[in-house]
C-alpha cells in the first residue's frame, strides 16, 4: 500500500504521454484491410489490370491498348465528384494553411516491375501517389486539387524524370511532379520524403490559402501501354513544425523523470 501513491504520478505520466510520441500523428497507413483496390477501364472501358495483395505486398498493374487511360489503384478517403468514400475517410484529414504547414513524412517501399510503351511517340505509364484536397474555393465534390509525386514516368517517347508540371484534369487542378531518382525496373526502391514542400508548391501555384487532405491513392496508370508495381509498405505521418509546442520539446525529459521515480518508487 506504501507503494502505490508514489507510483500514481509517473504512471499517469506514461500512460498519457506514450500514445503521443509512439502515435506520430498518423495520417495513413497501408494495410490491406484498410484500403480499396480498383481497376478503372478508362475511358473506352476497354482498358484491363488488376490490383490486388498478395504473399505479403501490393501488386498492380494495367494495359491500355486504345488510348482510354486505364488505372489500376489503391486507394483510401472521400473522392471527389460524387465518386463516395473508399473504405473509410483517413485518419487524420490534415489541414494547410500559408501560416500553418506541418510536416507530412511518407515512407515507402516499391518496385517497378514492367513498363511497355506500345507506340513510339505517344505513349503514357507511370507509378505515383496523389493527395486529393479541398481548396475551399469551391465544392470539393466539383473540384479538388492535386499533389501527385511520380516515382516513375514514361510520357510521349521517353522516361520523363525532374521535372513540375501544372495542368487542370477533368475540372481538377493538378501539381505533378516528376521524381529525379525515379524506379529503376526490376530494383526494389525505398523513399522517405517530406512531401510538404510539394504541397507548398500546389497551393501557391493554384494561390490557396487552405486546403485540406481529404484522399490519397497510389496507382499505376496507362495511355497506350502497360505497367506493373509492386508496393511493400507506405506510411504518411505528420508532425507539427511549430517551436513552440512545447509538449514535443520535453517529452523526452518528462518520460526520463516518470522512469526515474516509478524505479525509486519498486525499490523503496
Amino acid at each position: 500500500m506504501t507503494m502505490r501513491k508514489p507510483l500514481i504520478f509517473p504512471l499517469f505520466l506514461l500512460v498519457f504521454l506514450c500514445p503521443i510520441v509512439l502515435g506520430q500523428n498518423l495520417v495513413f497507413n497501408l494495410s490491406p484491410e484498410t484500403v480499396c483496390l480498383e481497376v478503372w477501364k478508362g475511358f473506352n472501358n476497354d482498358a484491363f489490370g488488376n490490383a490486388s495483395f498478395i504473399d505479403g505486398k501490393f501488386v498492380l498493374w494495367i494495359n491500355d491498348t486504345s488510348g482510354g487511360w486505364g488505372l489500376s489503384k489503391i486507394s483510401r478517403g472521400l473522392m471527389p465528384h460524387y465518386w463516395g468514400l473508399r473504405y473509410a475517410l483517413l485518419d487524420n484529414e490534415v489541414e494547410f494553411t500559408t501560416k500553418y504547414y506541418p510536416n507530412l513524412i511518407l515512407e515507402i517501399d516499391l518496385k517497378l516491375i514492367e513498363y511497355q510503351n506500345y507506340t513510339i511517340s505517344n505513349s503514357s505509364m507511370n507509378v505515383a501517389i496523389v493527395l486529393f484536397f479541398d481548396g475551399y474555393i469551391t465544392n470539393y465534390q466539383e473540384k479538388c486539387y492535386q499533389t501527385e509525386i511520380q516515382f516513375f514516368s514514361y510520357y510521349g517517347d521517353r522516361i520523363q524524370k525532374g521535372q513540375q508540371w501544372f495542368f487542370t484534369w477533368r475540372n481538377d487542378s493538378v501539381a505533378q511532379f516528376k521524381f529525379e531518382d525515379n524506379l529503376q525496373k526490376g530494383i526494389f526502391k525505398h523513399y522517405s520524403l517530406n512531401i510538404t514542400p510539394y504541397i507548398q508548391t500546389m497551393m501557391q501555384y493554384y494561390g490557396l490559402s487552405h486546403a485540406k487532405l481529404k484522399h490519397i491513392e497510389i496507382f499505376t496508370e496507362a495511355y497506350k501501354g502497360y505497367c506493373k508495381f509492386e508496393v511493400y509498405s507506405a506510411k504518411i505521418t505528420m508532425s507539427d513544425p511549430s517551436s513552440n509546442n512545447l509538449i514535443y520539446v520535453f517529452l523526452p525529459l518528462i518520460l526520463f523523470v516518470a522512469g526515474v521515480m516509478i524505479f525509486k518508487a519498486m525499490i523503496r
